[in-house]
């Protein structure tokens, strides 16, 4: 009797352990994100292995069936498929499009782990806050001797010396939300003061003087006043407050339009030419910001730096061709470079907003598909506040609100480095959620 209750405590401590598994790698996910875009891809495939062996499928197909985010979800791809059989289908553009607006698809398998216990301990939720924190203090850091020059530009660390697109400006929006994140904790926590607050200056300094990216910078703003807004009773001295800093904003933006025009607003050239330190090239992008916005609304010649406008522009007019059914997924390139020509942004391959690549490939049920996922997402997370998942309904707003802002300016869905990591961020406070959330 001993040897049989024996086997039957070490079958059931088996199986608990499989069942753990996919938790377990789920939670050192976010760490991935700031290495080398292979690493990540890597750690998904170990998530999927994992997921696999795990067993007990009925039970993660029946979180994923009630989950909030399953409908939006299936009726973005069903539009796309819709599009797909009945819109043109680009030679060599098709796939590769089509399966990008299927990002979504891939945070279906992160919330069928649901919530759990990690080594008996905490959920893993928990576990992976703390992963991302440590990836935002190991990125930091690299930002700091990348500045020293003591960094070798090696694969592993090129993103951290050199700009190199998408891959910077992830790191970027890795940092504000490690930020936003960051402060949340704190205020729930409410200890340990010295050590958060010490933290999150590390972060925000790398940032705002090393990550290069304006988005970023953004965001970080954009995502403590969020909080802020949440947490702060709406009274007299809140809005007399919230008056003045709209003045404060509002008049710096005037006294840098007068300022003269900087010689570049590349930062490339400001580093290597003008030799300027990262609070200088900090100060120069954001007069280089109000000056490209002035300068387009005039019909003023743009540089370089400021090709998005340009891009919004003439996808705006490609839009306006096929407003509602759109011109057919992948078609958006050979249009664009069509009517670009001779123009600094020809070369470009996305128009750096999601919103106007949708609306020009899918046309506006398109558009509407997507701004339903996000607007799910900040559903979603009002819902969570006054359930048992509370903790995690910031977390959840924070990232439907970067979405939001991100795909203003950046192909945050067309573009795997940057729907993957959301995808992986997103099943940290929607893992467990039920759709009968109230």
């Amino acid at each position: 009797m001993t040897t049989i209750a024996n086997n039957q405590n070490q079958l059931l401590t088996q199986s608990s352990w499989r069942a753990a598994l996919p938790q377990q790698v789920l939670s050192w996910l976010p760490l991935t994100l700031f290495f080398p875009v292979g690493v990540m891809y890597a750690g998904v495939l170990l998530f999927a292995l994992s997921l696999l062996i795990s067993g007990d499928y009925a039970q993660k197909w029946q979180r994923i069936k009630t989950s909030p985010m399953l409908l939006p979800v299936l009726a973005l791809s069903a539009v796309t498929i819709v599009v797909a059989l009945f819109q043109t289908r680009p030679a060599g553009e098709f796939w590769s499009a089509f399966w990008h607006y299927q990002t979504y698809l891939f945070l279906l398998p992160f919330l069928a782990v649901g919530t759990g216990v990690v080594d008996g301990k905490a959920a893993w939720q928990a576990r992976a806050q703390l992963v991302l924190f440590g990836g935002a203090i190991y990125a930091s850091t690299l930002f700091y001797l990348g500045a020293a020059g003591l960094l070798p530009p090696t694969t592993l660390f090129r993103s951290y010396v050199v700009y190199e697109g998408n891959k910077s400006i992830l790191l970027g929006i890795l940092l504000a939300i490690s930020a936003g994140w960051m402060l949340h904790a704190w205020r729930w926590r409410k200890d340990q003061h010295v050590v958060r607050a010490v933290a999150w200056l590390y972060v925000v300094a790398a940032l705002l003087l090393f990550a290069k990216s304006r988005t970023a910078s953004l965001l970080l703003l954009v995502l403590c006043t969020h909080m802020l807004l949440r947490n702060v009773r709406l009274n007299t001295r809140t809005v007399i407050l919230a008056a003045l800093l709209g003045a404060t904003l509002f008049g710096g933006v005037k006294y840098l339009a007068a300022l003269p025009p900087p010689a570049t607003c590349l930062t490339k050239q400001m580093v290597s030419e003008q030799q300027l330190n990262p609070a200088s090239i900090l100060a120069q992008r954001a007069i280089c910001t109000v000056h490209q916005l002035r300068d387009f609304n005039q019909g003023k010649k743009i540089g370089e730096d400021g090709m998005r406008l340009e891009i919004y522009q003439v996808t705006a007019q490609i839009i306006a061709e096929k407003t509602w059914t759109g011109h057919g997924i992948g078609n958006w390139l050979a249009l664009y470079q069509a009517r670009a020509q001779g123009m600094m942004s020809a070369a470009m391959t996305t128009p750096h907003n999601d919103f106007l690549l949708y609306c020009s490939e899918l046309g506006v049920l398109g558009m509407l598909a997507l701004m339903g996922i996000f607007c799910q997402q900040l559903l979603v997370a009002k819902k969570m506040q006054d359930s048992e998942h509370q903790e995690r309904a910031m977390l959840l707003a924070m990232l439907g609100v970067t979405m939001i802002v991100g795909a203003m300016f950046n192909a945050i869905l067309r573009d795997g480095v940057f729907g993957m990591a959301f995808m992986i961020l997103l099943a940290i406070p929607l893992a467990g959620v039920s759709k009968k959330l109230k």
